[in-house]
């Protein structure tokens, strides 16, 4: 989901901030120690690809950010944190993670290579010792244990894995997305064919507590659940439904095979509906992420071109589609939607000259801050840390 413009209606919204919690910047060089509880974890890539750093911000008034912890020139990364600790992923050729301490950010405590081309996509931990890495490059889910002291200690590092082979449509399993729930990992296939064609998207059921693949299909072959929507790369859980949102294929024109759909996971045998087609009248453009905020509120990011993306308000529960994006966005390059605990929404805006994260209330899209930063937020996680 990844500048049409230096001045867009959403530099206008945050001009207009004024005094409504404005970030404000911690540091004056390179931090050694990052210093918040509740914090957001950002992970931001210059303007021009030569660069890549881990920022953080408070989640409230007045959204203090500690900035440019693990910098580095290659900028396909992730960063997540857990406990006491934060770490940086390595995505297409990179292909690691490393942990680094809140206290002490001069180096990492451990950086490992996880295999040529394994191009890991996200980290999901369950404790101290136990965490899975979405490979989305291998047919695999790895399991890892995240306690490792030191790089002396790779042999302890990788302690199990989960097969994927039977879902490799000819690029991979390839693995994009989770979530964690009671005890079990949901996991979202995009299925994607040899020349990246989309085929089948499976959303798959694990029991962190064996590591086996759940059958939720019943009396029907394969143990994944087959998605309608195609090329399905995020998934958001609202109690006992799963809501997965698929891109289709990008071209000119692109092919409209995506949608949301919406999943019952409450039996043994799931069982799911499209919500929202993507030719739907009021979108009628590819899907690239949804977020849920409530039975009666959702968003979605709808893709118009390179860098011109949209907001769009839906109704989780009927599928109604608002007939206009949210002011203010609309045709901006919006990198990524992401809802806090607070139930703010989180809106990373690309710039060359002003990379910000806006935050708007889920209640009634009006501006709550905005967080200026020296480079374009392209993630955002939260977590409580015990800092």
């Amino acid at each position: 989901m990844n500048v049409k413009q230096s001045f867009s209606p959403a530099l206008v919204l945050i001009s207009s901030l004024g005094l409504i919690g404005c970030g404000s910047d911690s540091n004056s060089s390179s931090p050694t120690k990052v210093d918040c509880s509740d914090c957001a974890v950002i992970t931001s890539v210059a303007a021009d690809n030569g660069s890549s750093s881990i920022d953080f911000s408070t989640t409230s008034f007045p959204f203090v950010v500690q900035k440019d912890f693990a910098k580095q020139d290659l900028t396909d990364v992730r960063a997540v944190t857990y406990g006491d600790n934060f770490y940086r992923v390595g995505r297409y050729q990179q292909d690691n993670i490393s942990k680094w301490s809140f206290d002490d950010t001069t180096a990492p405590i451990w950086e490992f290579s996880l295999g040529a081309y394994s191009n890991p996509y996200e980290v999901i931990f369950i404790s101290e010792s136990k965490a899975y890495i979405l490979l989305w490059g291998e047919n695999e889910i790895l399991i890892f244990d995240p306690s490792v002291s030191s790089n002396s200690e790779e042999s302890n590092f990788e302690v199990g894995s989960i097969d994927l082979s039977a879902y490799d449509q000819g690029q991979g399993s390839n693995a994009a997305a989770a979530i964690l729930d009671n005890g079990y990992l949901y996991v979202v296939l995009e299925g994607l064919d040899e020349n990246y064609a989309p085929e089948t998207s499976y959303l798959l059921k694990i029991d962190t507590m064996t590591d086996a693949e759940v059958d939720v299909n019943g009396a029907e072959d394969g143990n994944g659940y087959a998605l309608t929507v195609k090329n399905a790369g995020d998934i958001e859980l609202l109690g006992e439904t799963i809501y997965a949102s698929g891109k289709g294929r990008y071209g000119a024109p692109p092919e409209l095979t995506g949608g949301i759909e919406k999943v019952n996971i409450s039996s043994d045998t799931f069982t799911s509906s499209v919500l929202i087609d993507d030719d739907n009248v009021n979108i009628a453009a590819q899907i690239t992420g949804i977020e849920i905020a409530s039975e009666t509120e959702g968003y979605l990011t709808r893709y118009n071109a390179w860098q011109s993306i949209d907001i769009i308000g839906f109704n989780p529960t009927t599928g109604a589609v608002d007939a206009q994006p949210l002011e203010n966005y609309t045709g901006i390059d919006i990198r990524f939607i992401e809802i806090d605990e607070a139930n703010q929404l989180w809106i990373g805006l690309g710039s060359t000259s002003s990379p910000r994260i806006n935050i708007i209330s889920t209640i009634d899209n009006s501006p709550v801050g905005s967080i200026p930063l020296s480079r374009i937020p392209i993630a955002v996680k939260f977590a409580d840390t015990t800092n």
